[in-house]
């Protein structure tokens, strides 16, 4: 599938498109120098509204099971390998890779999805019985909402 010319970008939060900030910034080409793209210069408030939706989500996904949680990280990752190419003409577009390294991106991606969905086996937690009706109990809880910033070379991680 051939990509569209790309228009103004917005961050999602809570399911909608949004940004405080009225300004954007270029997104260019490295092949060309063509802008392909514009995207919202995010401000701390920005960063509060998401970290805030992520909070009034916490209390609803850690209730569920890891089996539960892990059913929607796979439809994830079916519908991201579903687009694999599709994902690495973006990375050939926005950031200059060739095709096998933008390839190599998106497989690393997936290999990094793939590891979260493997987490309802690692993390069984364990029990000791260490005495006659005594016994050590080491259990994994979701503690809270975490962000992550990923490398600037590979920006599908």
């Amino acid at each position: 599938m051939a990509l569209q010319t790309l228009k103004t970008l917005c961050n999602y939060v809570g399911n909608q498109a949004t940004a405080a900030s009225e300004e954007y910034l270029e997104v260019t080409s490295p092949h060309d120098g063509n802008t392909i793209a514009m995207v919202p210069l995010s401000t701390a408030e920005d960063v509060d509204a998401a970290v805030t939706s992520a909070k009034a989500a916490f209390g609803a996904w850690s209730g569920l099971t890891f089996k539960a949680r892990s059913a929607y990280l796979l439809k994830l990752y079916v519908e991201l390998q579903a687009h694999a190419e599709e994902l690495a003409e973006l990375v050939v577009r926005e950031h200059g890779k060739n095709m096998a390294e933008a390839r190599g991106d998106v497989a690393k991606g997936l290999e990094t999805l793939e590891y979260a969905l493997s987490l309802p086996q690692l993390t069984q937690g364990r029990v000791a019985y260490v005495s006659t009706g005594v016994q050590c109990r080491d259990e994994r809880v979701a503690l809270g909402v975490v962000g992550g910033i990923v490398p600037f070379n590979f920006p599908f991680m």
